[in-house]
């Protein structure tokens, strides 16, 4: 059995041997495969061999299309079918690929009608670089998108697990085994095809008047009624009505959880990539804005969405928009106040239909239970609902074929239904156009009596059960013989007898079957009417027994959960439907006995753990409320442990939601608590101080980070093992603290030796292993290991694209790490069209994230640094507007957006404004963080940049040695910066005037400059040549010579510093004679 990520590595060697076993054919018919289903659907194979120039100068692997018309929209073909040319060519080359890429190109855009897009796949891996060249000249030359898929590309493709099919089709590689989080478990966001089980009668005239609103006007249309009037029948009619011409999305608002999630899968199905979907869903940045972005997209055409039971407006009211002109949306309810919805939406009343129209439909369902009169007797009984109407006719459907045997009293005809209602409920009939409760609760009471009479024991109390479970589709894995049979009710339940209830409830219309289908994972799912479940609830026998339902649905849940690791992507399709059944029954604890206050405690637990895992933050800090105040109550079976790591579990959610305060309270007294109960060297307790300090370095606190983490670390591994995933994750934050105190080799040699051991610990993939090697990245560029940086960033991207896709936003930001590498190299054009096209990316799937304005920034530097200050203005101070209004004035992000504002000010003579927006920085940062928070250090260091510049030697000094005091506060007397920034002070005391004071801080300085950062470090060649200088002006030229050499022998060895400090140091010795 192979992993995900040993399936890449097989892709990537199957391609490779292409070439050599000369399978062109092979990889042709692969290319097309993979175009046809996530690129253009509507290709085909050129005509015409290469020799005979039948493909109009397109080699053999290039495929065209050129459709005449759109085909019908509801299709998946549809929603990738293109109206551009599109050529499709492939290479198994793997030598000289750009010139044989140019060559196609030209070929292709040189002969026949034209092109507008080029799909290019070739099996050897063609650099960023290359690639944006080759792009950018396919533009500029043929007027051509070009798009080109490498070996890279195309393995992440084919790593896909609703693609890798083709990988064992033309690659022989061996089947994916497990399940994928890719895709598993996503709403269907599909019209239903079994809702209607009858011919839709007496909407005519309204589904004309809402088919020619969806054809015109379209907009925002609401379908109100009570329930059990066929609201939902109506919008499924008006769907398939439409569907031939129009996208089709069904969505149930039933629950808030359950519309979000399926609004997820809509923007997915109208373009999102379903990756970025996930993440902009799970930090609740913007979904709103991608959703709709995505539909009023020219590309998304003309669509029709149903959001089905609605009852509650609030649910859907900020979530469904107006819609652009030729798109509609349809929402049914049960509120018919016209207060509760939009003022420029229509609303349309679904009444009862007529006798005539409901005597039709009985005959339809029983078409041998009685004449056209009884019919129209019986449907006047029951007021025209056609809820009603359907349970009846089912019944009568599977009565009046029956042998009658001698004495019964089964009503088997419309006039018998009839006469039946009316002996028993005389007086709720009278009343049943207002109160449809107590007939339609006979009605299914009958048809529960009539499973009773066939020997279905098991049918009644299983219904009342069912209705005791939340309003959401029912998983059958739940329906468990063994904890069923516990409870009187259940007493002797055979499989076969639980069979036949769920049969027979089927057959008569109380149950309806759903099936949840992702890739490699079915759920059979069970549905009530929710106006059944209401009333079934609150029958008088079903109210009796609310504490044995109560006490079976937790126990079943609990079953279930107790087997379903909620950590494991696996298990998440399921979780997905357990969740609202979950959340559910942990709310209502009015009958819980002893013991059902431990397993509800166990099953919010293992409920809250899921959600918090699927980025449901708010239910997942209710179910582990719910959780602790159930094991307060009972304690759980293996005592303190489980409320430990419950407790512990929802203090992790607070620090992720950025709650430090609260989550280190709650940290401190786990730590306390499992200190006491478990021992100090118990993983829970060693955990939980684990996590303690994590919140320090959060806070800033660098040096007491480091004082903890290098005691934490060698008792983890004594006590846990090198392997254990504490023990790696406190030595990454070892590493990390090691980089902020400026001991950069120090926290290098950490990274390198961490990172093959989380390999093997964790996977290359995991996100742990992953976030390690973008950080030993990141300090490669620090340190000016530029080449090295950059190809850690790029095997960190590629790891990135096969196990998130590339346009995942924890992808995204390697990317933009990639355009640091490309700056600091100086590949200005290469890093700028990057940026560009990452900022377009967060644009289209979260533009109010806080990584879009972070590239605005970079961006914004790279145009400040090319010439093009005024176009960098404008870019920083919209990135810090944005921030501001996202995060606050003194967030990280913000302030980092500021101060680049204010230093291209700087650079466009805009001194006054630099300053304003740094002295008001320095105010708000001060009064929110302190005097030695690193915001507020970096801000006094652009303060005193300007009052440099400006020749305000006295501001600027001021506010160097503030900067060098709180440097030496918080990160030691001895740290680079702290360093760096007294050589500045001591530098600008020299400018004062004040030669000695200056001479004798650079004389204190040199040595430990060259000992952290090197004797070629261009701060420390600076600090000599300030001395060297003070010496000069004090009359000592033998202690200046002494620096200058120094300087001098330095760029002998080979330096990396500006040659500009050598010719100061040339000039000085001149001086000198």
């Amino acid at each position: 059995m192979h992993t995900p990520r040993q399936s890449g590595l097989l892709i990537r060697f199957a391609l490779d041997t292409l070439g050599e076993r000369n399978a062109h054919h092979e990889f042709e018919q692969l290319c097309l495969d993979v175009a046809r289903l996530v690129l253009v659907s509507n290709l085909v194979p050129a005509t015409g061999p290469v020799s005979s120039g039948g493909d109009q100068g397109r080699d053999a692997e290039s495929f065209w299309t050129n459709l005449a018309a759109a085909p019908s929209p509801v299709s998946a073909f549809a929603r990738l079918a293109s109206r551009e040319k599109v050529v499709l060519a492939c290479t198994i080359q793997k030598d000289r690929v750009p010139a044989k890429i140019r060559k196609d190109l030209a070929s292709i855009c040189g002969q026949g009608s034209p092109v507008q897009r080029v799909l290019y796949f070739t099996v050897a891996p063609v650099p960023v670089s290359t690639r944006h060249t080759l792009e950018g000249e396919a533009r500029d030359v043929h007027q051509v998108k070009l798009e080109i898929f490498d070996a890279i590309a195309l393995t992440d493709l084919l790593t896909r697990p609703e693609l890798y099919f083709l990988a064992e089709r033309y690659l022989s590689l061996p089947p994916l085994p497990g399940v994928s989080d890719a895709s598993v478990g996503d709403l269907s966001v599909a019209v239903p095809e079994d809702l209607v089980e009858h011919r839709i009668r007496g909407r005519e005239a309204l589904l004309t008047a809402l088919e020619d609103r969806v054809a015109n006007a379209g907009g925002r249309l609401i379908l109100c009624g009570m329930g059990g009037t066929g609201k939902s029948t109506v919008a499924l009619a008006l769907a398939r009505r439409v569907a031939a011409r129009r996208t089709v999305w069904w969505v149930d608002a039933a629950t808030p959880a359950a519309f979000v999630a399926a609004l997820r899968e809509v923007a997915v199905q109208a373009g999102v990539e379903r990756a970025e979907a996930r993440e902009v869903w799970r930090n609740h940045e913007a979904a709103r804005d991608v959703l709709w972005d995505a539909l009023n997209s020219s590309t998304a055409g003309p669509w029709l969405l149903v959001v089905d039971n609605a009852d509650d407006p609030a649910v859907v009211r900020d979530w469904i928009r107006q819609p652009i002109a030729g798109s509609t949306v349809v929402v049914t309810s049960r509120d018919q106040s016209s207060g509760s919805w939009w003022t420029s939406s229509a609303v349309h009343a679904v009444a009862p239909i007529s006798e005539a129209e409901s005597a039709e439909m009985l005959r339809e369902l029983a078409p041998d239970a009685g004449s056209e009169g009884d019919a129209i007797h019986l449907a006047r009984r029951l007021g025209g609902l056609p809820l009603a109407l359907l349970l009846v006719g089912k019944y009568l459907a599977m009565t009046s074929g029956d042998l009658v045997l001698p004495e019964s009293e089964v009503p088997r005809t419309f006039a018998a239904y009839r006469e039946a209602l009316d002996a028993a409920f005389a007086e709720a009939v009278a009343a049943l156009p207002h109160d449809p409760h107590g007939p339609l609760a006979h009605t299914w009471e009958m048809s529960l009596d009539l499973l009773e009479m066939r020997g279905i024991a098991a049918a009644r109390p299983l219904f009342r059960l069912i209705s005791f479970f939340a309003p959401e589709p029912l998983p059958v894995a739940l329906l468990r013989r063994s904890v069923l049979a516990a409870a009187n009710d259940f007493k002797d339940l055979s499989s076969a007898g639980l069979e036949a209830a769920v049969r027979g409830l089927l057959g008569c219309g109380l149950l309806h079957r759903r099936r949840f289908e992702g890739l490699g994972s079915t759920a059979e799912t069970l549905i009530v009417h929710p106006l059944v479940r209401e009333i079934t609830r609150t029958q008088p026998a079903a109210v009796e027994a609310a504490p044995v339902y109560s006490t079976l649905s937790t126990a079943l849940l609990a079953m279930v959960a107790k087997g379903l690791d909620p950590v494991a992507p696996a298990n998440w399709p399921l979780w997905r439907l357990l969740l609202p059944h979950c959340v559910h029954v942990a709310a209502d604890t009015t009958h819980a006995a002893s013991l059902e206050h431990r397993m509800r405690g166990d099953l919010a637990n293992r409920a809250a753990v899921y959600a918090q895992q699927s980025g449901q933050w708010s239910v997942a800090e209710e179910q582990f409320g719910h959780a602790l105040t159930a094991y307060a109550r009972t304690a759980p079976d293996d005592g303190p442990r489980t409320v430990l790591a419950a407790r512990h579990n929802f203090a992790l959610l607070k620090r992720d939601q950025g709650r430090l305060d609260e989550a280190e309270a709650d940290f401190g007294d786990v730590l306390r608590t499992a200190t006491r109960v478990l021992g100090p060297d118990h993983e829970n307790t060693l955990t939980a101080r684990h996590e303690l300090v994590r919140i320090r370095l959060q806070r800033g606190d660098v040096e007491g980070a480091h004082t903890e983490f290098s005691r934490l670390v060698p008792h983890l591994t004594a006590v846990l093992g090198p392997e254990h995933s504490t023990t790696l994750a406190a030595r990454h934050e070892l590493a990390r603290v090691l980089r902020g105190r400026g001991s950069l080799a120090e926290a290098r040699s950490s990274f390198e030796q961490l990172l093959p051991d989380m390999a093997n610990a964790l996977g290359d993939t995991s996100p742990t292993t992953l976030t390690a090697r973008h950080e030993l990245a990141d300090l490669l560029l620090a340190l000016g290991e530029v080449e090295q940086a950059l190809d850690e960033f790029e095997t960190t991207l590629r790891l990135e694209g096969q196990t998130l896709g590339h346009e995942h936003p924890s992808t995204l930001v390697t990317r933009h790490n990639v355009c640091y590498a490309f700056l600091h190299l100086g590949r200005f054009d290469e890093a700028e069209a990057e940026l560009r096209d990452i900022q377009a990316t967060w644009a289209r799937i979260a533009p109010r994230h806080t990584s879009s304005h972070r590239v605005r920034g970079t961006l914004a530097g790279l145009l400040a640094a090319t010439g093009r200050p005024a176009e960098a203005e404008e870019h920083f101070r919209a990135a810090a507007e944005t921030l501001e209004a996202v995060l606050g004035p003194t967030h990280p992000e913000t302030v980092d957006a500021r101060l680049g504002h204010a230093d291209t000010l700087r650079l466009l003579d805009r001194h006054a404004e630099a300053q304003a927006v740094l002295q008001s920085l320095s105010t708000s940062v001060l009064a929110s963080h302190g005097t030695g928070h690193p915001i507020l250090l970096s801000v006094r260091r652009h303060l005193a940049d300007l009052y440099f510049e400006l020749e305000q030697d006295t501001a600027a000094e001021h506010q160097l040695r503030l900067l060098a005091e709180a440097q030496s506060d918080v990160l030691g007397a001895g740290h680079p910066d702290t360093l760096r920034t007294l050589s500045q002070a001591a530098a600008v005391a020299l400018r004062q005037g004040r030669v000695g004071l200056a001479a004798r801080e650079l004389d204190a300085l040199v040595n430990p400059l060259a000992s952290q950062l090197g004797s070629d470090d261009e701060d420390t060649l600076s600090a000599r040549l300030n001395l060297a200088y003070a010496y000069l002006l004090l009359g000592e030229p033998s202690a200046a010579d002494r620096q200058l050499t120094d300087v001098v022998m330095v760029y002998e060895n080979g330096c990396r510093a500006p040659d500009g400090l050598l010719a100061s140091a040339q000039d000085l010795q001149r001086q000198l004679g």
